[in-house]
């Protein structure tokens, strides 16, 4: 691992902009398709780049039953079932608002891990993070919304769903901190694909549905872009600078995911939102500081998550 440079600096802010532009991609896909549809057709093209990068670096499968039952797990709950509420939720949601409300993934980590690990407890930094994450995701959906009367609230709590299912996926994977990277990454894709491609075949029959070109290619970009090559980044990345390092792009995605809906959508963010957003990535810096601790020293930092669109890209882990 080395010190980063100006190459793993460009490649992490186009990390962020692969999947701060997941969410206006999504948004232009349900508007031609069915959130099912998106999912499953996202997950199938990335499945097949995974296995075209596994097959030109060679690399090997998981190994034991654990490591299989890992990937399935992870598939489920870090792919197949948060791709399609976060389509669903987009389908009446603003793809900014929808980027915002995913920014909770880190600490949503943070907190679970406190129950089922042994070596991630909460901290005061770690808590304080928390309770300011939770103050701005309560800025976000607004007060109205806490009451039950928010007319976006179904959809609003889709992702927010997504999010717990990407914070729960991130520690399942740490069983897979020992594995290839890329061919259980490419396992994991096409469990994920199988899961929701006959769901989306039977519920939707897709072959009814009128052919939209922009749904058609933003469909393909998410599975090329977004899913599959942004995995391959971030295991070069964590494999040169650190998953450390990497952590940064929670800072990055919700701004990038804002600023395109803006650029491509014309989503002007609520003033909430903005002062919301500010809020999220406070805690999220503060729930990485240490009060009263040692300095940590090389080689004892801990595996930590950081993808905050698709924990699929660290699901292979981070221990080097």
């Amino acid at each position: 691992m080395t010190r980063p440079g100006i190459r793993e600096f460009a490649l992490l802010f186009l990390l962020a902009l692969m999947w701060g532009s997941s969410f206006t991609f999504i948004k232009i896909g349900v508007h031609a398709y069915s959130p099912l549809v998106v999912a499953a057709g996202r997950l199938a093209v990335a499945a097949l780049v995974l296995w075209a990068f596994a097959f030109i670096r060679k690399s090997d499968l998981p190994k034991g039953r654990r490591a299989w039952w890992s990937t399935f797990f992870v598939a489920l709950l870090g792919n197949s079932v948060p791709f399609f509420l976060i389509s669903y939720g987009e389908t009446e949601i603003d793809a900014g608002l929808a980027a915002i409300l995913m920014s909770v993934v880190p600490l949503t980590t943070v907190a679970l891990a406190h129950f089922v690990t042994n070596d991630e407890k909460l901290s005061m930094g770690k808590a304080l993070g928390v309770v300011l994450g939770t103050i701005g995701v309560i800025v976000l959906v607004g007060p109205e919304t806490l009451t039950g009367l928010g007319g976006q609230l179904v959809f609003q709590l889709a992702v927010l769903i997504a999010a717990v299912c990407y914070a729960i996926s991130s520690l399942v994977a740490r069983n897979l901190r020992d594995q290839p990277r890329v061919g259980s990454a490419a396992v994991i894709l096409t469990f994920a694909a199988v899961m929701l491609t006959p769901f989306a075949l039977f519920v939707d029959q897709p072959w009814n549905m009128g052919w939209d070109v922009d749904g058609a290619l933003s469909i393909l970009y998410l599975g090329i872009f977004p899913t599959g090559i942004a995995m391959f980044l971030i295991l070069y990345l964590i494999a040169r600078a650190g998953a450390s390092f990497v952590v940064f792009n929670n800072y990055l995605v919700p701004a990038v995911g804002v600023m395109i809906g803006f650029l491509v959508l014309h989503e002007v963010p609520k003033p909430t939102s903005v002062i919301a957003l500010g809020v999220i990535l406070a805690g999220i810096a503060v729930s990485q500081l240490r009060f009263g601790r040692k300095p940590v020293r090389a080689g004892d930092v801990a595996e930590m998550e950081c993808d905050p669109v698709t924990p699929i890209m660290t699901a292979p882990g981070t221990k080097k």
